[in-house]
Parts: structure tokens; C-alpha cells; sequence
């Protein structure tokens, strides 16, 4: 299977970032949904169910608009930190591709912790 166009530049707005791709393609992701999609073992499973994923939505909209600080992990993710609220979780390149593109970036896989 082919991976998403590669990211080439991360523009961060007041409350939002725009996200280019090699493929010319631009689009934009809003802070709150870039955390409510947060991967880490806290976040992931709060989204399992409808009305826990309503909770943090409702808990990140409490949260001021602030530009989060960006850092690359590796060549296939990048991290984001905010003041407020969590920053642990790893977006895999797909990951943000998926929230580009409007899609359940978690592909309808409800978390499970342990080993894969």
C-alpha cells in the first residue's frame, strides 16, 4: 500500500495550522481536532466510545487557542506541545494525512493497549 504524499511544510496559525504536501496539496487541520486525535495511551481510548470522546472534545474546546510548538520524531512523525492539556502523543506522517483529509484518523480502530 502507498503512503500519503510526503509533508512538506507545517504552517502554524492562531487556531489552526495549514499542512502542504509534495502534490501541491494544501489543507487545514484545527488545533482541537489535531488534540482530540491525540495517539497516546491516555487520549486513544477516551475515543473508544461515543460519550467519553464527547467528554474530551468538550474538555479541549475549555483549553485557549495557543500555537503548539512542533518537533520531528525520527523521519515519521512529528510532536506537538501546548501549555495545556496533553503532549505525549507521536503523529505518524499518516496520521496527519488522514486528519488532512477529513478522515477517522484512527480507521476505526478502537485502541487496545499492550502488546501488538
Amino acid at each position: 500500500m502507498e503512503g500519503p504524499p510526503v509533508l512538506i511544510r507545517l504552517e502554524r496559525k492562531k487556531h489552526d495550522m495549514v499542512v502542504t504536501y509534495d502534490s501541491g496539496q494544501s489543507y487545514t487541520i484545527s488545533y482541537d481536532d489535531l488534540r482530540h486525535a491525540c495517539p497516546c495511551a491516555k487520549c486513544s481510548p477516551m475515543r473508544n466510545e461515543d460519550a467519553t470522546s464527547m467528554e474530551l472534545r468538550r474538555e479541549i474546546e475549555k483549553f485557549r487557542s495557543e500555537k503548539p510548538s512542533v518537533k520531528k520524531v525520527g523521519n515519521y512523525a512529528l510532536s506537538f506541545e501546548w501549555t495545556r492539556g496533553c503532549s505525549s502523543g507521536i503523529y505518524r506522517f499518516e496520521r496527519l494525512w488522514d486528519l488532512a483529509q477529513g478522515n477517522d484518523p484512527d480507521r476505526g480502530k478502537p485502541y487496545v493497549h499492550g502488546a501488538w
